[in-house]
């Protein structure tokens, strides 16, 4: 047969197809010391134990993995024989120079033009390609690339041994679609050039090929585009697996799309998830080492015991911006199930000016003991710097014990939700919900107003009378009581703005309900910050809120208003319901002066009044109760400096929460003051304490990712509107269409062959990373780590 010079000039990519390990001592690394990393080469081996060279060089045309060849072993996964090739030494010599001009380009087959002409040709035909043999010289260069009809070979009618122990053992049903069709193209190289000439061509196929209504359920036309990926990408980062992504995709398009049925786009996750492999936590560390260089300010900490991961904590800018405004009080949470290797997820949350969940930094650990909390604390102080004033966490002792060692400045308490959630199992169904003994006990460890000698009075009356007083887990929480109940924390600012980690615990279940909990650390980390950029718009939105909207005010006094200009909303009606409060339950009783300060006795009448709040966790409901007053009219004394013009309640209501209590408004009345006093308004409750440029930032890994966003959300934009505003008009409609073609024509089907993107080019830029030289650091161990071990200590 006469030989067809194929006129591309394509540039072939030679493969390693052998595995390469050197072993090395590995000693550990930590980025909180300076020690130097000792590097080991692992040849880019993943998790399966082999180069993924070997699967990713494949470009959008190959079939290599395709649904009905999911379950082959490791051997199996290779559709084309690799044979090491002897030509003439003239030839090999031709080729040398030719090796080494070649790009980096990930093509593992021959001639992308040849093999794109004759999938375009199988397409019109009605057939679906697949890669065969390969043959290469000792340089590497491909010589000759077979490519078959994909049901080629004879159908494995397989054995059957009942000897065998396999023989009972389940097997996945297959259907086969091999008939032995001879029909196929074999390339081969042009000795001292990168063209290639058709050497064999066999047309004749042995059954009918496919129709046109059925064509477009071929593998090449079912191949999913980059637009797709990105799509199955984003929907499980939302908790959204493949089936389901795919159902909303079709439900987008409003009809079920040419590429891609669910299998497809399974197989879309499983193959990202092999790409990634055993690169997991290289990839993390690289990602987060070139965000450093684009982002401002970004700082990641990590460290590496016996080349594993073993811990990791990071913060962003705006993360840091919200520390310094809000950080005075830290929610401490950890939270399970987010990643496949059972990485503890830690984050680190506050209150920001709207009363809302605000993330300061989040840690992953290996485990929940001394030597990774102590890490986590040291990463922490590293980053900010300033310790907050109080810290809000479980019952750990592991953790209590790193942040008396590390932070001693900084007061530790216990979430109160965590311990009183535990009494029903603690005591009798018949007192844990009997009325009289709820609202006691309740009253006694929810109300920061009485004295620490009444409640410790009032609790050995309440056991007694309930007759609980050797009750073991009552009498040590009781032992605990310094660390937890509000009356012991009077004398420490903001204690009472945070009682319950309710607020972490519901961002961590929101965050957790909305994550796949088997997703490998680069995934989680974009799951992430998916989350946290919600965190942040919805931020964004209470500030416009509060700019573009006014508060109801009924009284319309003169400090009203100024309180409505300076706060934000949420903290305006609680400054509002003080100023309510002080005309209904408080008196001036009498004012004595000296030496240039003013005592004014306030007295509030009895108004005991118990607020209830509840909210969902998952399936548990955190409660918390406010309770406003004791049981008897009470004297509150305020202390005015009239040198200095401060104002000092006695109740130290601005002390626990940076707001003036109703007794300095009943003052303000007295001295007829129309304005709050600067120095009681705090900055992290006035409005726009955060930049909204600040919130707005993404979390983008170079320059070039920024302008690339967006670019494609421009495009997406424009093709939307001209969708939306055409629909009307059908000619419009199609002319709109005949230019896009024109567009797509332009860039794509013009596109010189070298230029098309490869399967490992989508997956780098979904992911934003590049592929390692050296894999230093592997994946952690899947380590089950304790839930509290504290939960029979106390």
């Amino acid at each position: 047969m006469e030989e067809k010079v194929l006129s591309v000039d394509e540039q072939v990519i030679p493969i390693n197809y052998e595995e390469q390990q050197e072993e090395f001592e590995f000693s550990e690394y930590d980025t909180l010391d300076n020690v130097n990393l000792q590097i080991v080469d692992t040849s880019n081996i993943n998790d399966c134990g082999y180069s993924y060279a070997n699967l990713g060089s494949d470009t959008l045309y190959n079939d290599r993995l395709s649904i009905d060849e999911s379950s082959k072993s490791n051997k199996e996964f290779e559709d084309a024989e690799i044979d090491n090739y002897s030509s003439d030494d003239d030839d090999i010599a031709q080729n040398t120079d030719l090796l080494r001009e070649q790009s980096a380009a990930d093509h593992d087959y021959v001639s992308h033009g040849g093999s794109l002409m004759y999938r375009n040709y199988a397409l019109e035909a009605g057939f679906d390609v697949r890669l065969g043999t390969l043959r290469t010289s000792t340089l590497c260069v491909i010589m000759k690339r077979h490519l078959f009809y994909n049901r080629e070979g004879k159908p494995n009618t397989g054995k059957v041994d009942t000897l065998d122990i396999q023989h009972n053992k389940p097997k996945r049903r297959k259907d086969s679609f091999r008939v032995d069709c001879k029909a196929k193209i074999v390339l081969k190289i042009i000795p001292g050039t990168v063209k290639y000439v058709v050497h064999n061509f066999t047309e004749k196929h042995s059954h009918a090929l496919f129709s046109k209504e059925t064509i477009h359920l071929s593998r090449a036309k079912r191949k999913l585009d980059y637009a797709q990926e990105s799509f199955i990408h984003n929907m499980s980062k939302q908790n959204i697996g493949a089936t389901k992504a795919h159902k909303f995709y079709t439900g987008i398009t409003g009809f079920h799309s040419d590429r891609g049925l669910v299998s497809d786009f399974k197989n879309s996750t499983r193959n990202l998830n092999y790409f990634i492999g055993g690169w997991d936590s290289k990839f993390l560390v690289d990602k987060m080492n070139e965000r450093k260089k684009y982002v401002p300010n970004f700082t990641f900490q990590y460290r590496v015991v016996d080349k594993k991961l073993n811990t990791f904590f990071w913060a962003d800018e705006t993360a840091k911006f919200n520390y310094n405004a809000f950080g005075d009080v830290v929610s401490l949470d950890a939270t399970f199930n987010t990643n496949r290797y059972n990485m503890v997820f830690v984050s680190l949350t506050g209150i920001d000016n709207h009363k809302k969940c605000v993330t300061f930094g989040a840690g992953l650990l290996s485990k929940e003991d001394y030597d990774s909390y102590s890490w986590l604390v040291k990463a922490f102080l590293k980053i900010f710097t300033k310790p907050p004033i109080l810290i809000l966490s479980d019952q750990d002792p592991t953790l209590t014990k790193a942040i008396k060692e590390f932070i001693p400045t900084t007061q530790h308490r216990l979430c109160m939700w965590l311990i009183t959630k535990k009494l029903p199992k603690k005591i009798s169904i018949e007192i844990s919900t009997n009325p009289e003994f709820c609202n006691r006990f309740h009253g006694l460890i929810w109300n920061s107003k009485i004295e620490p000698q009444a409640f410790e009075a009032g609790w050995e009356c309440l056991l007694r009378d309930f007759n609980i007083t050797n009750n073991k887990w009552l009498n040590a929480t009781y032992g605990l009581r310094r660390l937890w109940i509000p009356t012991f924390f009077t004398d420490i600012p903001m204690s009472g703005l945070m009682r319950t980690t309710s607020l972490s615990e519901s961002q961590n279940w929101s965050f957790q309900n909305n994550t796949l909990s088997d997703l490998y650390l680069v995934i989680f980390m974009m799951s992430f910050e998916t989350n946290l950029e919600r965190q942040r718009h919805n931020q964004i939105f209470n500030d416009f809120k509060t700019s573009n909207t006014f508060p109801k005010i009924i009284k319309h006094l003169p400090y009203e208003v100024h309180a409505s200009k300076v706060y934000t909303h949420t903290i305006f009606y609680e400054v509002h319901e003080e100023i309510l409060k002080y005309e209904e339950t408080c008196f001036q009783k009498c004012v004595s002066s000296e030496d240039g300060v003013d005592t004014i006795t306030i007295l509030e009448k009895k108004n005991i009044i118990t607020r209830q709040t509840k909210k969902e966790i998952g399936n548990e409901t955190v409660q918390e109760y406010h309770y406003d007053r004791i049981l008897k009219d009470t004297e509150f004394k305020v202390t005015h400096s009239t040198v200095e013009d401060t104002f000092v309640c006695s109740c130290m209501n601005f002390e626990h929460v940076g707001l003036l209590c109703r007794h300095n408004f009943c003052v303000f009345k007295y001295y007829s003051r129309v304005e709050i006093p600067s120095q009681y308004i705090l900055k992290r409750w006035r409005r726009d304490v955060i930049l909204t440029e600040l919130l707005k930032r993404r979390f983008s890994d170079s320059g070039y990712d920024l302008h690339t966003d967006k670019y494609a959300i421009e495009i997406f934009s424009i093709v939307d509107n001209c969708v939306s505003s055409l629909s009307h008009d059908p000619e419009k409609l199609q002319a709109c269409l005949d230019d896009h073609h024109k567009l797509k024509k332009k860039y794509i089907d013009d596109c010189p062959s070298n230029e098309l993107p490869t399967r490992d080019t989508y997956y780098k830029n979904l992911l934003k990373v590049t592929i390692p030289d050296v894999v230093d650091i592997e994946n952690p161990s899947d380590i089950r780590t304790k839930v509290l071990a504290v939960e029979g200590k106390y």
